[in-house]
């Protein structure tokens, strides 16, 4: 790979000989004109700009080899979406607990800087035809094949490559597919998961044999190899080679059929079926990501922030957003027992709408429009009492009905302006579907098994997916990208994150330092949904902000799912960029580069 550095001084070179060349040409045809080597000049003016980087880059993910490896990209030309695929392809390789390009879902936004536009990633797949609630019911606690639904994001990251790309997806996977054959070391986080799902890991031995090599566990500081994972990569980086002289979409469009309709799919589903898994090659074939429009409110300042639609459970980030827009935070800071309260009980609301109505919108029909109103948002906020806290059963904000019809985030912006806002997942879970390599998700556990609800486990449909980065405009260009992991956490973070920039002025940094909280005072998002109506804390939550929100009757916890958080900020002008890298995850790690440096 180039250098940004480098790329900018071949153009220079280039340019210079150009210029050089033409006034030769002029000299030698054309002695007497001494007015015409004047003219050089403004031909260069006239093409500078389409050589000159007028934006910042900048790349911030969970892992330093996946964020270098994007940052690797954008200097050879790519686009973030190009930085995008390369990252979800590393973060398969280092970090597979959490998420993967192939065995796991993706949402994601995407700001297309030529035509101003905002576009949101649904590659999250369905439940399998073989599911029903009573055989979930069974084994909802337990670990296997039997909580995968149809791994969704390889089809979408191949819909951003023909949509948003414009390199070639062997370039793409060059990185994961040498840093898995090379290997990589264990970090302290992936060391503690490891060891959390160490009986899985023993009792499947193809996981066994990357994770246990010798007879014990990879601890912190060994070698990890996923060699079975980088040929998967790389036997899909052939098939998109050998077709691309039938044209790029169709290339494409063999690498998708390849996994959906071919080898991959049948290995899958021959793993599910020996394991007591619920999905048929008839899912896989059915299957197709999709880009679909995001939604978005207006909060205060001029800011448009956008979200996934729903299945996503984005919409919980926003909900809380258009509350918390009507209330005043001058004279508040991020530790006022106040201030947190009020966010606390917006998200409360939030949740309850999530709970009532949030679904696969192909199955249940959603009052998208009425939720996010402002008229619902200031009927929200009258039901906030700023000097009690409210505790589940919270009753839906809306008189109607519906009727039925672990994770990993990451942002890019690149030299262009286009930005990528990623959380990709698949959820918590070392299961390997044999010599594929693939880690594949346990996302069946964000289903419901309690009959009527929006969320209620169905054959063929989707579950409600924690998974919701977001993304801010300012002026109408980026401004925030951001995104929090941990299930319900996820929502929670984000907003933190949001408010802790744009009404307390800290910086993405600071913003990711923060210490978080989170309110169970609602139906957890993941098997079996318990409600515990505590207000959940880090360890190093202030012991003032404590004890003033104990007084306003919240039920403290300390402790708990609290996910890592990244941040990207660009500043106006967009020549500059902050990162923020999540402060508690060893591996967490950002890169920005600023347009002089390009």
């Amino acid at each position: 790979m180039i250098s940004a550095k480098s790329a900018g001084a071949v153009i220079l070179i280039l340019a210079l000989i150009l210029l050089l060349a033409a006034g030769c040409e002029t000299v030698a045809e054309e002695p007497a004109e001494v007015a015409e080597p004047e003219e050089a000049p403004e031909q260069e003016e006239t093409e500078e700009p389409e050589i000159r980087v007028q934006h910042v880059e900048a790349v911030v993910s969970a892992h330093r080899l996946a964020t270098e490896a994007g940052a690797e990209i954008l200097a050879a030309g790519g686009t973030a979406a190009d930085a995008a695929i390369t990252v979800a392809a590393v973060l398969t390789v280092v970090e597979p607990y959490f998420s993967s390009a192939l065995g796991g879902g993706t949402w994601a936004l995407y700001y297309d800087a030529e035509n101003n536009e905002i576009t949101s990633l649904d590659g999250v797949g369905p439940i399998g035809s073989n599911a029903t609630i009573e055989d979930y019911d069974a084994r909802g606690g337990s670990n296997g094949i039997h909580q995968a639904v149809v791994p969704g994001a390889w089809d979408g990251w191949m819909l951003w490559l023909e949509e948003y790309g414009v390199m070639e997806l062997g370039e793409l996977l060059e990185p994961a597919i040498r840093i898995g054959r090379e290997g990589y070391p264990v970090g302290t986080s992936m060391s503690g998961y490891l060891n959390a799902q160490s009986s899985l890991i023993a009792g499947s031995s193809y996981t066994a044999a990357i994770y246990m090599p010798e007879g014990s566990l990879v601890q912190t500081g060994d070698i990890v190899y996923q060699y079975d994972l980088a040929d998967t990569f790389e036997d899909l980086a052939e098939v998109y080679e050998d077709a691309l002289e039938q044209g790029r979409s169709q290339a494409i469009r063999e690498v998708r059929d390849h996994f959906y309709r071919g080898p991959y799919a049948d290995a899958i589903v021959e793993y599910s079926d020996a394991y007591g898994g619920y999905l048929t090659l008839e899912d896989f074939h059915n299957f197709e990501a999709e880009i679909v429009d995001p939604i978005s409110i207006n909060y205060d300042g001029g800011l448009e922030v956008f979200q996934n639609p729903p299945n996503s459970q984005g919409i919980t980030q926003l909900l809380a957003l258009n509350i918390l827009k009507g209330f005043d935070f001058s004279g508040l800071g991020p530790d006022d027992p106040e201030a947190i309260h009020l966010q606390v009980e917006a998200l409360k609301l939030a949740f309850a709408d999530r709970h009532h109505y949030i679904g696969d919108p192909a199955r249940v029909d959603i009052p998208l429009e009425e939720l996010l109103s402002d008229q619902y948002a200031e009927q929200q906020r009258q039901r906030i009492d700023r000097e009690s806290a409210m505790t589940w059963p919270i009753e839906a904000g809306l008189a109607v009905e519906n009727e039925l019809g672990g994770t990993s985030t990451y942002h890019i912006v690149d030299s262009s302006g286009n930005a990528a806002a990623v959380t990709t997942s698949l959820g918590f879970q070392f299961l390997v579907i044999g010599d594929t390599g693939i880690h594949i998700n346990n996302r069946m556990r964000m289903s419901s098994t309690e009959e009527g609800t929006p969320n209620q486990l169905t054959p063929g449909y989707k579950v409600r997916h924690t998974s919701n980065p977001y993304l801010v405009l300012r002026d109408g260009k980026p401004y925030i990208l951001g995104g929090n992991t941990g299930a319900d956490t996820q929502p929670q973070g984000q907003l933190q994150q949001f408010i802790n920039i744009v009404e307390f002025g800290l910086s993405a940094q600071e913003a990711a330092d923060r210490p978080r909280f989170y309110t169970t005072a609602k139906p957890a998002g993941t098997y079996p949904y318990q409600v515990d109506n505590t207000l959940q804390v880090q360890e190093n939550f202030p012991s003032a902000a404590r004890e003033g929100l104990s007084a306003l009757g919240h039920s403290i916890g300390i402790g708990g799912i609290f996910g890592s958080a990244h941040i990207l900020i660009v500043e106006e002008g967009g020549d500059q960029a902050q990162v923020g890298e999540d402060p508690g995850l060893d591996t967490s790690y950002g890169i920005v580069i600023p347009v002089e440096e390009q």
